[in-house]
């Protein structure tokens, strides 16, 4: 039906509309409305998801097809599958076998108990964390991103004929793009897949929902890094699995930490680049985890991280070309950030098998040229050279600022100095109250809360940790060396006697540290900027 704005401007949110396909015993409301803002799809899928959580909805209920759903409302099919599309890697619908689609019926609705107590995504809106979250961890610094390369891509792009990245020429598009991520796994990676082994996906998160809904069952049982993405956990805890959590050691995750038959289905890993530690997993660890995971029959989901910013040495080789039953997933916005957060997930061909019938997993959402301006890239090494120069940048920032650490903070911190990342990971000593350090974070205002969400579970007794950005430690408006100096001599203050001119008050600020501290100085406290 051709799109018409005087009929779109009508409120299709008050008439409910009952079905009229025989499977289809429900009724469904959406809201159409052109003069919106947000893209029709959009309004669609968030009047969807209204109605599942108002209880209109309810799990197992068979959804109009997306024929039906784009008559009934006036739009072109492609925008009733992005919607559903959009709607399944957030975890509401599934596909079920025969071709249907269905509300998930292993939903977790806001108010539901979650399987993980201690994880609370607090005011995130539910589907909308990796927004919310995405945005903070995991992601490089502004200074490195290759903007201007970014620019000529879509520019060139946008000069190019238009067919090229209409919305009719989508399934030309996709394995062009598939093609370009396969040989730039190859020259990078070392990882020789065909591009049908390649899904791509909007956003990280999308992968990770699509793998919890592919591969996994309503109670399943799921190996995850403590602490970890917590992307994969806010979705393992929505979709009611139970978890197993490894520690992090120099070595990586702590395999030996899990039950000889735990029967877990799938282990969730990074061992090229864990983040937040930085950490590489060990060939012993590697080959542990084979064994474990051949003895339980589970997937490995092997995270690439920031895999292709070690500095130092190369990457480590993926597992998927080891291990049989092994998915790749590697994400654009490690290295992109906000430029691009399109990621892709390589499946084997014994995997794919096992997906839906009818699934279209290569399905596209985002606009078609960001796919082409990212083929354009790789096709012709231009993220490559960023990459490179990203990973020169912050080995010279890492080395000053690991020099500036030990000489000046050795003694109420330690340097976790993993070989991956933007960050690096502090550790304050175990010796140090950790209500006086947590109070001196406060009152320096050091940021921990996006580190905090990273576990899913706190250890007993575990020492206090910040991260500390690689470039821009000495912006003032995040974490800083001269902030961490500030707690340095917030501690030092407290051991001076309460009657001392140089006491400072529990409540103070960094100001008041500051000003207090300038008048207690001793050289192991002064730091001068070089």
């Amino acid at each position: 039906m051709p799109f018409n704005n005087s009929e779109m401007s009508r409120d299709y949110c008050d008439r409910r509309t009952a079905s009229t396909d025989e499977d289809v015993g429900m009724t469904m409301r959406a809201k159409v409305a052109s003069e919106c803002e947000a893209p029709l799809y959009k309004q669609l899928e968030e009047s969807i998801i209204a109605d599942i959580v108002a209880g209109r909805l309810k799990p197992g209920d068979v959804v109009p097809s997306t024929y039906t759903l784009a008559e009934r409302h006036g739009i072109s099919r492609v925008t009733a599958v992005r919607c559903y599309e959009e709607l399944k890697g957030r975890g509401y619908l599934t596909a079920r076998r025969g071709g249907s689609t269905v509300v998930n019926p292993g939903l977790v609705l806001p108010g539901e108990r979650s399987v993980v107590q201690s994880f609370e995504p607090d005011e995130h809106e539910p589907g909308r964390f990796d927004n919310c979250l995405g945005a903070q961890l995991q992601k490089p610094p502004a200074q490195v991103l290759p903007t201007k390369a970014w620019m000529k891509a879509m520019q060139a792009v946008c000069e190019s004929n238009a067919a090229e990245y209409s919305g009719s020429a989508e399934r030309l598009i996709a394995p062009r793009l598939r093609s370009a991520v396969a040989a730039f796994l190859l020259r990078m990676r070392g990882l020789s897949v065909y591009s049908r082994n390649i899904l791509v996906f909007d956003s990280k998160w999308n992968a990770m929902a699509f793998v919890a809904e592919n591969f996994l069952e309503r109670g399943d049982t799921v190996a995850v890094e403590n602490p970890g993405d917590p992307l994969f956990v806010h979705e393992c805890s929505r979709r009611a699995l139970e978890l197993k959590l490894m520690p992090i050691d120099r070595e990586g995750a702590v395999i030996e930490h899990l039950e000889p038959r735990c029967g877990a289905k799938l282990i969730a890993v990074s061992p090229s680049a864990h983040f937040p530690t930085g950490a590489v997993m060990s060939e012993r660890r590697r080959q542990q985890l084979a064994r474990y995971a051949g003895n339980n029959e589970a997937i490995i989901l092997e995270d690439d991280g920031y895999a292709l910013l070690r500095f130092g040495k190369q990457p480590e080789p993926s597992l998927y070309n080891k291990f049989k039953n092994a998915l790749h997933l590697g994400s654009f916005g490690a290295y992109l950030g906000h430029l691009c957060q399109l990621s892709y997930l390589v499946v084997p061909d014994h995997l794919l098998e096992r997906l839906a019938p009818g699934l279209d997993v290569r399905a596209f959402s985002q606009p078609t040229f960001v796919h082409l301006a990212l083929a354009s890239m790789l096709e012709s090494s231009a993220l490559e050279l960023a990459i490179f120069k990203q990973r020169a940048t912050l080995q010279k920032h890492r080395q000053e600022i690991l020099s500036v650490l030990i000489n000046e903070f050795k003694d109420i911190l330690s340097v976790n100095a993993g070989s991956t990342g933007c960050d690096l990971l502090l550790r304050f000593h175990s010796h140090l109250s950790k209500e006086l350090v947590l109070q001196a974070l406060d009152a320096c205002r050091i940021e921990r809360s996006s580190l905090e969400r990273c576990y899913a579970e706190f250890a007993e007794g575990q020492r206090v940790e910040i991260l500390l950005p690689l470039i821009g430690w000495h912006d003032p408006s995040g974490n800083s060396v001269d902030k961490l100096l500030a707690v340095k001599r917030y501690l030092a203050m407290c051991d001076i006697p309460s009657n001392s001119a140089f006491d400072v008050s529990p409540s103070a600020s960094i100001a008041d540290v500051l000003t207090a501290s300038t008048q207690f100085q001793s050289p192991s406290l002064m730091y001068t900027r070089q």
